[in-house]
């Protein structure tokens, strides 16, 4: 699937300078269009052909509770990061400053803040979607934890200042979304988990995972140690957010075994079914 869309992406190369933000962030924001396509296509014929069931059991239902859980989850995700931030920056260990090198328009606003959206859905549909629901019997939740998410990580090794924090964050954030997949039997509050973070980051002048995207023009310049503030890969790769991610993980595991007492697992899809075994009236 990602090499189809790095294919799909040179369509897009005219489209760079029309985004008024560094080349390499602009490319990575327009790499998710083609990335969601076909992410999407591989999925529904996947789940056609191996599991005989529809593209809503991924836990993709658009109704009136997703569109909750896209607000809730995206407004959550948001103040998590903001917490991470703006703490470190009244207890002055940074200075926020604005520049002149922003988005200039509402248009390119809301161009840029879909694109996040698009990304954020593109990576949970490919790590937290088919691949993740459809390991969780033969290896366990731990088991497809440990490798949807290990995948996660591998795949932010090469961004810029990237270290062994930023990685086990990464991971841990992984978990994190994927046990919410489990508990909400959905994704889409891992979809607007995802987005709330990754919009606040460049809201509040920090870098996402080690990318530049100067949708306000504010920029954090730090004073502290990157231990604490994250360096240049953003808050994602210091001590403050192994804490909170560690924290969000046990609530979540706490929840699921609680769940567990009154319910089934919980994932969105249901289990395949082999030839001589009846297909379940409805999905788990």
């Amino acid at each position: 699937m990602i090499s189809a869309a790095v294919l799909a992406e040179l369509t897009l190369l005219d489209a760079l300078p029309t985004l008024p933000i560094p080349r390499e962030t602009s490319a990575a924001l327009l790499r998710a269009v083609p990335e969601l396509l076909f992410f999407l296509l591989v999925t529904w014929l996947l789940l056609r052909l191996d599991q005989k069931a529809k593209f809503l059991d991924l836990g993709l239902h658009w109704n009136v509770e997703a569109v909750k859980d896209v607000l809730l989850f995206g407004a959550l995700g948001a103040l998590a990061l903001g917490l991470l931030v703006l703490p470190l920056v009244w207890a002055g260990g940074g200075v926020l400053r604005f520049t002149e090198q922003r988005v200039q328009n509402w248009e390119m606003f809301t161009v840029c803040t879909a694109l996040l959206f698009v990304g954020s859905m593109a990576e949970e549909i490919l790590l937290r979607g088919y691949a993740f629901q459809t390991l969780v019997k033969p290896l366990h939740l731990l088991g497809a934890l440990i490798f949807a998410n290990g995948i996660f990580a591998g795949l932010h090794l090469a961004n810029p200042g990237a270290n062994e924090y930023s990685i086990a964050n990464t991971f841990l954030a992984g978990c994190v979304l994927g046990l919410l997949v489990v508990v909400r039997r959905s994704l889409w509050p891992a979809v607007g988990a995802h987005f709330g973070w990754n919009l606040m980051t460049p809201l509040v002048g920090v870098k996402l995972s080690g990318m530049s995207l100067p949708l306000t023009g504010a920029v954090v310049e730090w004073k502290w140690d990157d231990l604490w503030t994250g360096g240049n890969y953003g808050p994602e790769a210091g001590v403050p957010c192994l804490v909170l991610l560690l924290g969000l993980l046990f609530w979540l595991v706490r929840l699921f075994y609680q769940q567990q007492e009154t319910a089934p697992p919980a994932i969105p899809l249901p289990p395949a079914s082999g030839p001589n075994e009846e297909q379940p009236e409805e999905p788990l």
